[in-house]
């Protein structure tokens, strides 16, 4: 029964560097992957996003495996849904609060007191 202790004693460092190959490289990829899947999932019309490539645009339709992207005013390209890097500023949904409702907010001085027409606290 020695000897068998001694087998296992020898596999203990392949199964730690197992071990460790799968911590450090097999598991964060898969988190990786399945953010870029939810990313991709989370694009819709509307949205702006950059391209692996580095160009911006806003996506103005959408397909199964393809989206329409307009880069500059009446400038569209299509392109792989795969190829969108990051949504930079997404889509503006029902409940998304509007640059008007900043502008109702009266100016305030740096210690948060109103301010007059003057400009003065």
């Amino acid at each position: 029964m020695p000897g068998a202790t001694v087998e296992i004693a020898q596999l203990l460092p392949i199964i730690l560097l197992v071990l460790v190959f799968y911590l450090f490289i097999i598991r964060p990829q898969g988190k990786r992957r399945r953010e870029f899947l939810d990313m991709q999932g989370k694009t819709s019309v509307g949205s702006k996003v950059m391209l692996t490539s580095g160009i911006f645009g806003t996506v103005t339709a959408l397909d199964d495996e393809t989206l329409t992207l307009e880069i500059a005013p009446g400038v569209e390209i299509e392109a792989h849904r795969n190829v969108v890097a990051k949504i930079v500023d997404p889509a503006p949904g029902p409940d998304a609060p509007t640059s008007d409702a900043a502008a109702d907010d009266a100016p305030t001085a740096p210690d948060d007191r109103p301010v007059d027409e003057d400009g003065k606290a």
